[in-house]
């Protein structure tokens, strides 16, 4: 007997999009067949009739629990931590969760790592892994130990090329890496199997600009796209690629924002070179004439929303592959953290897409730009776990693979209200029109949510490992 039996629903698998019957045992898919075929019982039928059936999400870049960016101290807390961000995530749909690990200043990295992924334990209603972030004061004993971090499954090492913001006495920590140590860590990695992750921006041009607004009487927060410019991810994303072209590393950009940015990856794609793109679905939906709004620092998302151009270019992007996935930089504060900072040196980074991400990308996606579903699964699923490491454990539907499931009704149509949303007091995207939206979720065979119902409990999410497949590696393979 089998636990769970889906039926009735358009299922996208590796071969396609297809009428297909999914069983499931335990945590794994067993069987995806044609439909009536499956002539065993189960447990549990659940009826997808009219709806479709795709890998459940993968989140790329959400930091959970951190610290704010806000100008002076905030309120503990006040930045959702894994059970609250976990729940926003199983509710729309995304059944595994990325978070962000500061590499430790001491000892054994691997250890810190894991103590500080602690916190997710009991409290996470998805999956979960954590890049590790590596720093302007890490020292080689730390590169020695990326091999250690790739053997126990932390496959992705994050990079700042960038301070973000001017340092001053209140936020003195800076995470930006010099560019020796960026190449020894695409050392490390390219000799052991792991990614590169980069934030990459050229920090001297935004330093100089953040001092000639200041000069200009340019500080109010809608000049932010002026300072984190488009000439700055131009030059940093063709520098950064070229280091990785030369080390042999892996890579990707986290947070694509700029047309310059999606040219500069294509370029290099077209090279041979395994370079890959994340963008966000806040610079998918929205531009810098955004923050003109009275509280358009809601918006704001480092490095920053550009133009209409770059918007475009980005979907075009996703489109036709120069994009390799959409992901949100999750940082869930309130809406009162989040617009209290008014100034381009102290607005809160960040954005509330983790819930909205599936149901938002399948709306501006599929059914507004003609995106396939198996684009759709791409770029929500199955490219993030194969650059990170999941595949084919996730990202997938298919016989062995866990049976992470979400199931979208296309036939829910309404304005986003934010009674719709479970996490924090405020999203970007209320009021806009939706167009299909998550209703069924399962993780690894759990029934998380059924008909908008929350059944599941932040018991269930574990630590997933990964091992990145050398292809992914070697060349742009997806």
């Amino acid at each position: 007997m089998l636990d769970v039996i889906i039926k009735g629903g358009k299922v996208v698998t590796p071969s396609g999009a297809g009428m297909w019957d999914v069983g499931i045992q335990g945590e794994k898919i067993v069987l995806v067949s044609a439909p009536g075929t499956i002539s065993v019982e189960a447990k549990k039928t659940i009826d997808a009739t009219g709806k479709i059936v795709v890998p459940g999400g993968i989140e790329a870049h959400d930091h959970v629990g951190h610290p704010v960016t806000g100008p002076g101290p905030a309120p503990a807390g006040v930045n959702a931590g894994p059970a609250e961000q976990s729940l926003g995530a199983i509710w729309g749909g995304t059944t595994t969760i990325v978070d962000f690990t500061p590499c430790p200043d001491t000892g054994d990295v691997v250890k810190g790592v894991r103590a500080y992924l602690d916190d997710w334990k009991g409290k996470a209603y998805t999956d979960y892994s954590s890049h590790v972030t590596y720093r302007g004061t890490s020292t080689p004993e730390h590169m020695a130990q990326i091999k250690d971090l790739i053997a126990e499954g932390f496959t992705s090492i994050k990079i700042f090329t960038t301070s973000v913001r001017p340092p001053v006495p209140d936020r003195p920590f800076n995470n930006k890496t010099d560019m020796g140590r960026l190449a020894a860590v695409m050392t490390e990695c390219a000799k052991h199997g792991g990614v590169v992750a980069v934030h990459a921006e050229d920090d001297d041009i935004v330093m100089y600009n953040y001092a000639r607004a200041k000069d200009n009487g340019q500080m109010d927060w809608w000049n932010m796209h002026l300072v984190h410019s488009n000439l700055s991810e131009d030059l940093s994303f063709r520098r950064v690629a070229r280091l990785a072209q030369q080390t042999g590393a892996g890579m990707y950009f986290v947070h694509v924002s700029a047309k310059e940015g999606v040219n500069a990856i294509a370029d290099y794609r077209s090279q041979g070179v395994p370079v890959y793109g994340e963008t966000l679905n806040t610079y998918c939906s929205f531009n810098a004439d955004n923050y003109k709004e009275p509280d358009g620092m809601k918006y704001h998302t480092y490095p920053s929303l550009k133009f209409e151009d770059d918007r475009l270019r980005l979907w075009d992007g996703l489109l036709h592959g120069d994009l390799t996935w959409m992901a949100t930089d999750s940082i869930a504060t309130t809406y009162a953290n989040k617009i209290i900072g008014r100034k381009i040196d102290d607005v809160q980074g960040g954005n509330i897409g983790l819930e909205i991400r599936m149901g938002i990308t399948y709306k501006e996606g599929v059914v507004d730009k003609g995106m396939s579903l198996e684009r759709y699964v791409d770029i929500t699923s199955t490219n993030i776990a194969k650059v990170l490491g999941f595949y084919p454990q996730k990202g997938v539907i298919a016989v062995g693979s866990d049976a992470d499931i979400c199931i979208i009704d296309p036939s829910i149509k309404k304005k986003l209200d934010k009674s719709d949303l479970h996490l924090q007091d405020y999203s970007s995207w209320e009021g806009h029109n939706i167009a299909g939206w998550p209703v069924t979720v399962l993780l690894r065979g759990n029934v998380m949510l059924e008909d908008r119902k929350l059944l599941g409990k932040p018991t269930v999410g574990k630590l997933s490992p990964r091992k990145i497949h050398p292809l992914y590696l070697k060349q742009p393979a997806c």
